[in-house]
């Protein structure tokens, strides 16, 4: 089931195992290298969605209503703490922290009342559940799975009803899911250390800023590990269990394994804290090494957010064109990229069409005379999946009957040279539909079926050598369990995909949004569907149909609007 409910940054409906992470991470305290860890009260606030409010256990309630308020209890604990609870315990071994579920839909609660004689009770239900997230805030999107839970109830000497048997863990409601947690971008330097690259997580509003500096201290989720580059000495954590914010200055003390940082490595760490922190308005980290501010150097590194730069092409007249943001005028590039002589079946640009790249039938790669650059041959083989290109020039491709490994290609020399294998292992076997390198060179999202037609969106770091040159993909992380199908994907913005395709609920293809870390939200479908295009935003998701017409998002996102006719290949950098 693909969820339409409106979303905060991107996670609607997708909250099951959510919680699992968030709630762990705001009682988890920091591990000083040395001296002792001071726990500390003051937060960075940020967004905070109206509280909840849950009360101890009535006396009369019947185990219905006993269950009940434990839940409630559940949901409310993540903005203060879980002794609510505990109070419709028997014994204080309930440990929250180990999962969370959070169900789609309503829990319905039976018992069976004859049992109530005996004076012990079975309170069951079932939950729609729609994800995981695990103890460090990673979100895993799921098909929405139904679960058992059971409550054992017993009556106490005083004749109140109290739970002795209960599963660890929360379960909560989305809704009660929104009102505690907020996704957030962990921001961390590329394996170059020229931008940033994003990684969602999910923590509690209530101190959501502490959590996500605790997790950039220890680094990345394991898929963007070999993509990024470590900056904070093995062992650095929080010397007191808090940030402070006083007046748009966060201040984060440190213990004293920081010291081992180099100045530039100080810079890079501020600048991630302060990507990471942002919160409508900017604000400056100050580091601190206990209560020793640290120095950075004046002038430091500006890590950039990688985006799309540059307006969307297409081809039409027998050439390429420029379809700029906000018009819908063909504009001819400068000078003119001819098409003719070309079976052209797919097209990629660089930054700013520096490289415009056509795919030639279905076997040969091309790179098209630019001003910049000559015509080139780039890469021939057998069903050829359409290229993407990435910030450092590669195009890649490769085969779609995969034998695990895909290919790429510089595209920003006069000679493009030797295409190189990327090692992909887990394609191995498996028939690919699409792919597209994020802005950021960091990370490539992949459509990929098995031999029974089974699709899943995935996405996985990218592995440079010391060139820079791309040798391995991570291990996948899954991404849009609803989708059944899909024929391309593209990156909407940071963490976003856009993916064309159907689920269980629409058979006829139709843009799916899917957030890396966050859940699936299908669009209403536009009739003949056959391509996609991205820029920055999801606003800026354009849908292709079979006779040449592009659609783009009206202003409010609601309804999809005719642009222009008479086009096909439309692509924006990337």
């Amino acid at each position: 089931m693909t969820s339409t409910v409106g979303r905060r940054r991107r996670w609607v409906a997708r909250a099951a195992g959510l919680v699992v992470a968030a709630v762990a991470l705001s009682g988890c305290a920091a591990i000083p290298t040395s001296g002792p860890v001071i726990q500390g009260d003051s937060v960075v606030q940020g967004f905070n969605a109206p509280g909840l409010r849950a009360r101890g256990p009535a006396s009369g309630d019947d185990p219905k209503g006993i269950v009940s308020g434990f839940l409630t209890a559940q949901a409310a604990g993540p903005a203060g703490d879980f002794d609510v609870a505990q109070e419709f315990l028997t014994s204080d071994d309930w440990d929250w922290k180990t999962q969370v579920l959070v169900f789609d839909g309503d829990l319905d609660l039976t018992y069976d009342e004859e049992a109530m004689q005996t004076g012990a009770v079975t309170v069951t239900g079932s939950a729609s559940v729609v994800g995981a997230l695990d103890k460090r805030g990673v979100y895993t999107e799921d098909v929405p799975v139904t679960t058992v839970v059971s409550f054992g109830l017993v009556r106490q000497g005083d004749g109140q009803w109290r739970i002795e048997t209960a599963e660890d863990g929360l379960l909560l409601s989305q809704t009660n899911f929104l009102a505690a947690f907020r996704s957030t971008r962990l921001y961390f330097p590329s394996a170059d250390r020229e931008v940033l690259v994003p990684d969602e997580r999910w923590f509690p509003n209530r101190t959501w800023q502490t959590n996500a500096v605790d997790e950039t201290l220890i680094g990345p989720v394991e898929w963007l590990r070999g993509s990024t580059d470590v900056v904070v000495p093995e062992g650095t954590r929080l010397s007191i269990d808090a940030v402070t914010n006083e007046g748009g200055v966060v201040d984060v003390r440190l213990t004293d394994a920081i010291s081992l940082a180099s100045p530039e490595d100080r810079a890079l760490l501020k600048a991630q804290l302060e990507a990471t922190l942002f919160d409508a308005v900017p604000l400056t980290v100050n580091l601190y090494r206990g209560e020793d501010l640290l120095s950075t150097p004046a002038g430091g590194p500006v890590l950039a957010k990688a985006d799309a730069v540059g307006n969307e092409i297409v081809a039409a007249e027998g050439q390429v064109l420029t379809l700029e943001t906000g018009a819908d005028d063909l504009v001819p590039l400068a000078p003119a990229v001819s098409l003719e002589g070309i079976d052209a079946t797919a097209l990629a640009q660089g930054a700013n069409a520096r490289t415009v790249v056509v795919r030639d039938g279905s076997d040969s790669l091309l790179r098209l005379p630019t001003k910049n650059l000559p015509g080139a041959p780039l890469l021939t083989g057998t069903d050829l999946l359409a290229p993407s290109v990435d910030r450092l020039g590669g195009v890649w491709s490769g085969p779609q009957a995969q034998a695990g490994a895909l290919q790429v290609v510089r595209s920003d020399l006069a000679d493009p040279g030797t295409p190189v294998e990327v090692a992909v292992p887990w394609l191995a076997g498996r028939s690919v539909q699409s792919i597209r390198v994020a802005h950021d060179g960091a990370r490539i999202a992949v459509v990929s079926s098995d031999a029974l037609g089974a699709t899943r969106v995935d996405v996985a770091g990218i592995v440079r050598d010391e060139k820079d040159v791309p040798t391995a993909l991570s291990e996948p992380f899954r991404v849009g369990a609803p989708i059944r199908s899909a024929s391309q994907v593209v990156w909407a913005d940071e963490t976003l995909l856009a993916v064309l395709g159907t689920d269980e609920a629409e058979t006829s293809p139709a843009v799916h949004l899917v957030a890396v870390g966050g859940d699936t939200t299908r669009l209403s479908p536009v009739a003949g569907a056959t391509a996609i295009s991205a820029g920055d935003g999801e606003r800026t998701v354009q849908v292709l149909t079979e006779d040449g017409t592009l659609f783009g998002r009206s202003r409010s996102g609601a309804v999809w609007e005719k642009r222009i006719e008479g086009v096909a290949l439309p692509a924006f950098p990337g």
